[in-house]
C-alpha cells in the first residue's frame, strides 16, 4: 500500500456460515482478501445457527459479527443492517444469498450521507421465487439498489437478466466472476484409509461421493437409484444435512441399500474425503457453478455431473455428464469408469487440469478490481 492511501473498507453479509456453496466461499475468500494491501474485510452474519464454516475466518482473525435478532427472516434486521453499515463506515457492501439481499437492499435506500457501494452474487441458475411471476417485480426493485451485480457463471447471468427482462442499456452493472477453490489443498490432502470413512471396508471397495444438502436441489435420490445396477462392492457416502435426509434415508431402506449408502452428516473434512474417494458425483437439479464438482477435480479425481445449467458447462470437457434425474445413466457412467483404468485416468487427469481454471486466488483479484473500479 503506497504511503498516504487509505483502506479500503468492505463489509461482506450472508445468511450464516452453514452448509453451503457461498457460506464456504465466503470462509475461504475473506482471509485472501484481508491480505491484499489496502483491503479490509469484515463478515455480518443474520444468524450463527448450523454454522459448519468459520474456522479460516476465525485463524486468520477475520471480525465476524452476527446481528442481535439471529432470525434471518426477521424484517428488524433492515433496521440492525443500516445502523452497522452506518457505524462501520464501509466504502464496500457485499451481499449474498436470500433473504440477506432483500434485507440490504432494503437498508441501502435509507442510508444518505457517506453511501457506500453496493454489490451483490447471484449464486445461482434458478430458485423458488422465480417460481410465481409476482416476484420478477418484487425482485426486479431489489436488484435496482445494486451498484454492480456479480454472476458466478455465465449461465447464472443469462437466467437472471431472462427473469428480470433487464434491457441492454442496462447490462453493464452485470458482471461474471466464476468461483475458485484453493486448489492445492485439494490436490494435497491427505486420504483415509476407506475403513476409517467406513468401517468393515477395505481398499478394494469402490467409494463414490457426493457433497451437497439434502434439498430438492442436489436430487441425491437420483444417485441412490443408480446403485441398484453398480457392483456390491461400490459403496456411496453422503456428506451433508438438511431436510430431506430422513426421506433419502427411507429411500435406501426401501431398496435394501442400507449396507451400501452411508450418510456421514456435515464434515470439516471435504478435501480428506474427496481425496479417499474413487468418484466424485453431482446429482443436482440445479446449480450456479458447482464448487463440489471443482473441489472434486481439484482432488484429482473423476467428475461425474448432472448435465444442467451452470453445472454442466464446468465438467463438459474433463469430466462426464448424465440427463438429469437419469439414475440408470448416471449408473452406466460410473460402470464404464471403474471398468476401465485407461478411461478412469483419462478422465481423472483431464478434471485436475481444468480445475486449475477455477483457482480461489484468480476469483479473489478479479472482486478486488471490481470494488476499486466502482469507487472510482
Amino acid at each position: 500500500m503506497k504511503k498516504g492511501e487509505s483502506i479500503l473498507k468492505i463489509l461482506q453479509i450472508i445468511n450464516s456460515l452453514g452448509p453451503g456453496g457461498a457460506e464456504k466461499l465466503i470462509d475461504d475468500m475473506v482471509p485472501l482478501m484481508n491480505k491484499t494491501d489496502g483491503i479490509e474485510v469484515e463478515v455480518l452474519l443474520l444468524t450463527n445457527e448450523k454454522n459448519v464454516f468459520g474456522k479460516n475466518l476465525k485463524e486468520n482473525n477475520v471480525t465476524v459479527t452476527t446481528l442481535s435478532r439471529k432470525n434471518m427472516r426477521s424484517l428488524l434486521n433492515i433496521i440492525d443492517i443500516i445502523k452497522f453499515i452506518k457505524k462501520g463506515s464501509y466504502d464496500i457492501v457485499h451481499a449474498h444469498l436470500f433473504p440477506t439481499f432483500y434485507w440490504t437492499s432494503i437498508s441501502s435506500r435509507f442510508i444518505y450521507s457517506n453511501k457506500p457501494k453496493f454489490i451483490f452474487t447471484e449464486h445461482n441458475t434458478h430458485n423458488r421465487r422465480r417460481e410465481k411471476f409476482y416476484f420478477k417485480y418484487i425482485d426486479k426493485f431489489m436488484y435496482s439498489c445494486f451498484d454492480r451485480i456479480i454472476s458466478i457463471s455465465q449461465q447464472t447471468q443469462d437466467e437472471l437478466i431472462k427473469w428480470l427482462r433487464i434491457k441492454q442499456k442496462d447490462k453493464k452493472k452485470f458482471l461474471i466472476i466464476e468461483n475458485g477453490v484453493n486448489i492445492k489443498k485439494f490436490n494435497t490432502a491427505k486420504p483415509y484409509l476407506k475403513s476409517e470413512l467406513v468401517p468393515n471396508l477395505n481398499e478394494n471397495s469402490k467409494l463414490l461421493c457426493m457433497i451437497g444438502r439434502f434439498t430438492i436441489q442436489k436430487d441425491q435420490p437420483t444417485i441412490i437409484k443408480a446403485m441398484k445396477y453398480v457392483p456390491e462392492n461400490v459403496h456411496l457416502i453422503l456428506v451433508g444435512e438438511g431436510s430431506l435426509k430422513k426421506q433419502n434415508q427411507d429411500l435406501v431402506k426401501s431398496l435394501s441399500l442400507e449396507n451400501r449408502v452411508h450418510f456421514l452428516g456435515i464434515r470439516n473434512d471435504v478435501s480428506r474425503i474427496l481425496k479417499t474417494s474413487d468418484i466424485v458425483i453431482l446429482s443436482s437439479n440445479w446449480e450456479g457453478f458447482g464448487l463440489a464438482a471443482v473441489e472434486g477435480m481439484a482432488a484429482g479425481k473423476p467428475v461425474i455431473a448432472s448435465d444442467v445449467l451452470g453445472l454442466g458447462d464446468i465438467v463438459k470437457g474433463s469430466g462426464i455428464t448424465f440427463k438429469k434425474g437419469n439414475s440408470l445413466e448416471l449408473a452406466n457412467a460410473i460402470n464404464n469408469l471403474l471398468n476401465d483404468p485407461d478411461i478412469y485416468n483419462k478422465v481423472a487427469t483431464a478434471c485436475f487440469e481444468k480445475s486449475k481454471q477455477y483457482d480461489i486466488n484468480t476469483m479473489v483479484k478479479k472482486y478486488i478490481d471490481i470494488y476499486r473500479s466502482v469507487l472510482s
